[in-house]
């Protein structure tokens, strides 16, 4: 896949899904839905990434570390990236879609390293084709804002937060891990 150069992410009632849409510099567009379930997963992997992103602070004396200070930590750091991306310039439609019209049910998630030293989101249906995003820190946070604000547009009630560093979550597994 080329260079990605829009993401969006809507609610469809009458599918009671989410349609992620990524079009890229090449005028490809990709299309996909995601369920409430995989968004839940899909929202522990990105959690996790961010978590490994974060620079290791000294911790205190004590030893002890406050989740509470932690996830707030987090949340300033994403508010901060968020407020730099460009949520206003309209998603631009394309005609060239090499996956067909018709979305693909996202099925698995995974993370591996990027030979540029990124990550890549893994992204794929039980069959065909998916995507593997190259994630630097501007992308893992707006991508993670669009779940925020289009889960809470579909009324789904995921509570989505971010887990302080070293979550009660546990690690990332590589490797595509199946949902629907």
């Amino acid at each position: 896949m080329s260079q990605m150069h829009q993401m969006q992410i809507s609610y469809v009632s009458t599918e009671d899904r989410l349609l992620f849409r990524l079009n890229t510099k090449a005028r490809q567009e990709f299309r996909f839905w995601m369920t409430r379930r995989y968004v839940m997963i899909l929202w522990h992997t990105l959690n996790q990434l961010l978590s490994k992103q974060e620079p290791a602070d000294n911790p205190p004396a004590s030893g002890f570390v406050d989740p509470l200070v932690e996830a707030a930590k987090k949340e300033i750091k994403h508010q901060e990236l968020v407020s730099q991306a460009d949520f206003k310039t309209q998603y631009q439609e394309s005609t060239y879609l090499p996956l067909g019209e018709a979305p693909a049910l996202l099925f698995s998630v995974a993370v591996k390293p990027a030979p540029d030293g990124q990550v890549l989101l893994c992204m794929h249906p039980e069959q065909g084709q998916g995507i593997e995003m190259a994630l630097n820190e501007q992308i893992l946070h707006s991508l993670c804002q669009l779940i925020i604000d289009t889960t809470t547009k579909a009324d789904w009630k995921l509570n989505l937060a971010f887990l302080p560093r070293g979550g009660a979550e546990g690690p990332v597994k590589e490797g595509p891990q199946g949902l629907n």
